[in-house]
């Protein structure tokens, strides 16, 4: 087994009409360069050209424009494929193989296209994508995020840029970007609005697809490293540069977005990436005729530096800012006015700073050790307010400034600042390997949550308190306002060893986390299990303890909320990954997971929450995929998941929100020439658990203005519309002179298929407003210069 790290488009000065690949390797185990690999690239016309690394270093040049299959081989080590890499005239393209050591025990070694397993002690679900897989994904537009979909438990219906994991809510995925943690990845996630917006997180992550050189993936049991959520883990590796320079720029209806990678200018071994975007959606809304949505703005930029001391160390620096604005004003309210009903009279203010700034000093020792520290600061800045207009008050056309409102009735500040300290260490002994680490970070946190006056809310659940004989609730500043600061200083520390028996390794681990903002001391036991029963067939099994603190926001709600305590999960999981042929294999994995001191949201009137609930989540995930070879790629998903909850106040058990029973996704990938590719994404996801209402009329009468209501009972006792849609994606690359032109089409939802979201309320009217099903193009282009 291998993994092969993928990083594209660096370049150097070269003989036009020719390019070259460098290539690295390295021992997967000791990250020690390996001497003598044969390194083979082979074009799709029968080109091969050969080299022999030298202090794990090998260049392939004189390459012709198109794509190669590059091959390592070496004694003693698992021969590594990686089946499309594309040379692009003057610029050489730089590979990594992490090549695994070969059992002894196994007579029979089957070679791999590419490793997308990230975590060879991991369980047999873990996966791996390129630089590549993620900018050509069809349906990701220009989105990281959306480009996971596919992934073994990934659920995805393309509305948001946030996704769910074998039941659990977008909001509970772990995320690390370099090593540093880093929740906020995904713009707009709003904290006030339409109920789908806020569970559902937001529509699109801060990073472009070129600019995550991989993305490692795990849906459960990954080590005791971790720790924080319990849906998944994500890691994505920001490129590094390289070492000459190439410059793109993106345009699309939104925005435009420049990266750079490249020498840095102020140090011969330091390296650059640079990314800048702004996107304007209120432009693009009006643009397209759906004004009424809004007016969000938003700017990302990221640096990253990386720079070789010496033959031992290394060392990295990482900035992100990654600033927000939403505004939806009386304006874009009455815009809806002009082709149909108005469905919604909220006000909406959002502003928000965003960044991180950190350091990584990596550094070898011995034959097999390796230390690395990360220091880092993050901060957050976010100001969220919400109001109501009052359209239907005055005549139709009235101007907008003379439309009654009540602006910010409803204001939640959220600052946080953390600072960090992250050192792991690995080296390997007898039975295999030993890692350790210790985290540090010293949080301050500043939350506040105001109601400027009594408001009436016309969406609510029958068991929420509400005046007598009403049939809606009124929010009192009493019940919500609260304010939260805090500052505490969180540590966590972890040791595992890793059991090294050739065809057969284990790994035992145990973490410890002292979260002071719940007072509390948590301990959390993880183990994998991996045997090669065959060269084809591989089995894993995990088990573990995994805790998830409740949400700054959530903890803040309500003075009650304070000393929330953390959930609890306990994990199983078993699968096998069996190589049907060379280029198809087969992953089944079946979990089980048992929940305790689940949060329990009291109602709608107030902030509280309690640690009463519990529940269990049962499922299996099946991935028949065809890897990539002769130009092409496809793959076949299906999970299966019944996650149940109970809240323990006397209702029983129920289905959890974001629970789909059935899931199903069909892809492929077709590089049809140097010039075409084509790629789609077929979606399909049974109906999401909903609750049963009744319709009130005229719920003010006798005064004015005209409301209905809807009210609420029997939690998630049905099932909603299921989703499917087709995403399909089209880029078209052509050389024009000293430029490279890149024309993409990657249109969502290509016939317009349901959405599957809940339906809206409209409290004008008492309709139920179904989700517009949507098609989505997202047409760009790309100019990209070397030098």
């Amino acid at each position: 087994m291998h993994k092969v790290l993928l990083l594209l488009l660096a370049t150097t000065p070269a003989v036009a009409d020719i390019g070259a690949i460098s290539v690295d390797v390295v021992d997967a185990v000791t990250r020690r360069p390996v001497d003598g690999v044969t390194i083979t690239a082979e074009s799709r016309d029968g080109e091969v050209r050969s080299a022999t690394t030298t202090e794990g270093k090998a260049l392939l040049d004189s390459l012709e424009d198109g794509f190669f299959r590059v091959r390592a081989e070496s004694a003693g080590y698992v021969t590594a494929v990686e089946p499309a890499v594309r040379v692009l005239e003057q610029r050489t393209g730089r590979l990594r193989f992490e090549l695994q050591p070969v059992s002894d025990s196994l007579d029979e070694v089957v070679v791999v296209a590419r490793a997308l397993e990230a975590d060879p002690f991991g369980a047999v679900s873990d996966r791996f994508l390129s630089r590549d897989e993620l900018r050509n994904a069809p349906g990701s537009g220009s989105d990281v995020m959306r480009a996971l979909s596919g992934l073994p438990g990934v659920v995805s219906n393309g509305e948001f840029a946030a996704f769910s994991v074998r039941g659990h809510g977008p909001k509970s995925n772990l995320i690390y970007v370099d090593g540093f943690p880093f929740q906020q990845v995904v713009h707009f996630e709003q904290t006030l609005g339409e109920e789908d917006e806020i569970i559902n997180g937001g529509r699109y992550s801060i990073f472009a697809p070129n600019a995550v050189a991989g993305a490692e993936f795990s849906p459960g049991g990954w080590s005791a490293e971790f720790g924080g959520r319990d849906a998944s883990l994500l890691q994505l590796d920001v490129v590094d540069g390289a070492p000459s320079p190439v410059a793109s720029l993106r345009l699309d209806l939104a925005g435009a977005e420049f990266l750079y990678e490249g020498p840095s200018g102020f140090h011969d071994n330091t390296t650059m990436f640079l990314q800048a975007r702004q996107f304007d959606f209120g432009q693009f809304f009006e643009m397209i005729e759906e004004e009424s949505l809004g007016a969000p703005v938003s700017t990302d930029v990221i640096l990253k530096t990386h720079t070789r001391l010496d033959d031992d160390d290394e060392f990295e620096f990482l900035a992100i800012y990654a600033p927000e604005e939403y505004a939806r004003d009386v304006k874009h309210i009455l815009a809806a006015e002009e082709d149909e009903d108005i469905e919604d009279v909220t006000l909406q203010n959002e502003d928000q700073d965003l960044a991180l700034i950190g350091g990584t000093w990596r550094r070898m020792f011995g034959n097999d050790g390796e230390w690395t520290n990360r220091i880092y600061y993050r901060e957050r800045d976010r100001v969220s307010s919400e109001g109501e207009a009052y359209p239907d008050l005055v005549p139709p056309d009235t101007p907008a400034d003379q439309v009654p409102v009540r602006e910010k009735l409803l204001t939640v500040k959220e600052k946080e600042s953390e600072f960090g300290w992250r050192s792991d260490v690995s080296f390997g002994n007898g039975p295999g390997i030993f890692r350790a680490g210790l985290h540090l970070t010293s949080n301050d946190l500043d939350y506040s949550t105001e109601l400027r006056d009594d408001w009436i809310r016309y969406i609510y659940e029958s068991d929420d308190p509400r005046p007598p004989g009403a049939n809606y609730i009124v929010l009192q500043p009493e019940e919500i306002d609260s304010v939260y600061s805090a500052s505490e200083t969180n540590y966590a520390a972890y040791g595992e060893q890793l059991f090294d028996w050739g065809d057969a390794n284990l790994r035992a681990g145990l973490r410890y986390d002292r979260n002071g903002f719940g007072d509390e001391d948590l301990l959390s036991p993880r183990f994998g299990f991996n045997y090669a029963i065959s060269p084809r067939l591989r089995l894993s099994a995990t088990a573990g303890i995994f805790y998830e603190p409740p949400s700054n926001l959530a903890r803040a709600a309500d003075p009650d909320n304070f000393d929330l305590e953390s959930e609890r999960l306990a994990h199983f999981s078993l699968g096998f990954d069996y190589r049907l042929s060379d280029n198809l294999d087969l992953l089944v994995e079946a979990y089980y997971q048992d929940l305790d001191n689940r949060l329990v949201d009291s109602g709608r009137t107030s902030g509280r929450i309690s640690n009463d609930g519990e529940g269990t989540n049962t499922g299996v995930d099946l991935v028949l995929r065809r890897r990539f070879d002769r130009g092409w790629s496809a793959d076949f998903v299906y999970s299966w998941n019944r996650y149940q909850v109970d809240d323990n106040d006397g209702r029983g058990e129920y289905d959890w929100d974001f629970s789909r029973e059935h899931f199903v996704a069909v892809g492929g990938r077709w590089e049809i020439n140097d010039r075409w590719q084509v790629a789609a994404r077929w979606k399909y996801g049974s109906g999401l658990p909903t609750y049963r209402y009744l319709v009130h009329d005229d719920v003010l009468a006798p005064n004015p203005p005209v409301r209905y209501s809807q009210e609420r009972f029997d939690l998630n006792a049905e099932r909603g519309d299921a989703f499917h849609s087709l995403d399909v994606r089209v880029d078209y690359r052509r050389k024009i002179g000293p430029v490279d032109l890149v024309l993409f089409a990657d249109v969502l939802n290509v016939y317009g298929g349901p959405a599957g979201l809940q339906p809206e309320f409209n409290i004008l009217t008492g309709e139920i407003v179904d989700e517009e099903e949507e098609i989505l193009p997202l047409l760009g282009l790309i100019v990209e210069y070397a030098w």
